[in-house]
């Protein structure tokens, strides 16, 4: 099991995606690609998750959650700071916006 920690800037009632960032992320990324990241912008700061639960929730595989995984770090949708316990960057202000250097 993997064990990762999703860090993204929190609201109360409902996911806030910057607009510019939705309309390029509908362009740039794969249909898979796009619903992970969705996806992950729909879970809460500090959540948990394991591929096989995040597969069926988006209706692939878990070869796919791996392959869109990566397709959204190149494209620099998400950041993954390496640890004890993965800590998972969302979107392309990520870095700025939790005061993160370089990954």
């Amino acid at each position: 099991m993997e064990k990762s920690l999703l860090k993204k800037m929190s609201t109360k009632y409902m996911t806030k995606v910057p607009q510019a960032e939705l309309m390029l992320s509908m362009k740039e990324l794969g249909t898979t690609s796009f619903k992970l990241l969705m996806y992950y912008y729909s879970r809460n700061d500090g959540w948990v998750f394991v591929d096989k639960n995040i597969a069926t929730s988006i209706g692939t595989s878990e070869r796919m959650v791996k392959i869109s995984r990566k397709e959204l770090i190149d494209k620099k949708y998400l950041f993954v700071q390496k640890g004890k316990i993965d800590v998972y960057f969302i979107g392309k202000g990520a870095l700025a916006l939790f005061g993160v250097q370089d990954i």
